[in-house]
């Protein structure tokens, strides 16, 4: 892989993300994007591995440049794509002032930063979403409390099979940082919507998507 790299006559294209797991331990992940001398686009990690705190801007483009030595390329980079962290645009500065020094970006790094388009395209869909923010929080509460335990969740499928649904996909959990998995969500939970009344009824725990009971009509004084 390295004589590959070492190969490559023209730039090589970066994408970053560091991102925190379940069990809150920080990774990194550094890919190259480069074509190839049969003019195909090749995509190879360069770097998967465990990031420790501080996740800074300095430190983050101490580890890419590092890795960047490692593989022999710091002089072959045209552009690296980040989401919208604070964090990514300190690292980015830092790195591009590195790489310059080096004599190693064209233009002077002008086309250096690339943002993320999909990054951006969720940040608008998730101001959009707060339209009907109360809406999609009852629907996500409802998949939560649903998946919680086995027993909710073969009481739900009773109260679908009672009320003639004949949808069996099933209820999608969304992930807040992906739009399209929130639209996955919404969709899931309108094919299943005549089921939630009945939840609400079978189970008085429930209390996210449940038909209101009407007011009772106040007595005269």
């Amino acid at each position: 892989m390295k004589q590959e790299l070492a190969g490559v006559s023209n730039r090589i294209s970066l994408t970053c993300d560091v991102w925190r797991s379940i069990s809150i331990e920080g990774y990194i992940c550094l890919t190259a994007h480069y074509v190839d001398e049969s003019w195909k686009l090749k995509s190879k990690i360069l770097s998967f591995c465990a990031m420790p705190p501080p996740h800074s801007g300095f430190e983050l483009a101490k580890k890419v440049l590092s890795c960047l030595e490692d593989w022999g390329i710091e002089k072959k980079i045209f552009s690296l794509t980040l989401d919208n962290a604070s964090a990514n645009d300190n690292m980015q500065s830092i790195l591009k002032d590195q790489l310059l020094s080096r004599h190693g970006l064209l233009c002077d790094g002008e086309f250096f930063h690339i943002r993320c388009s999909a990054h951006v395209l969720n940040l608008i869909v998730q101001a959009g979403l707060k339209v009907v923010e109360g809406a999609v929080h009852k629907i996500r509460e409802t998949v939560k409390w649903i998946k919680w335990s086995e027993g909710r969740k073969d009481l739900f499928k009773e109260c679908v099979i009672d009320v003639g649904i004949k949808y069996t996909a099933g209820l999608k959990m969304d992930v807040s940082t992906r739009w399209n998995s929130t639209y996955l969500m919404l969709g899931s939970a309108m094919k299943y919507r005549r089921a939630f009344p009945l939840l609400g009824r079978a189970d008085r725990s429930y209390k996210h998507c449940r038909k209101k009971s009407p007011k009772k009509p106040e007595k005269a004084l």
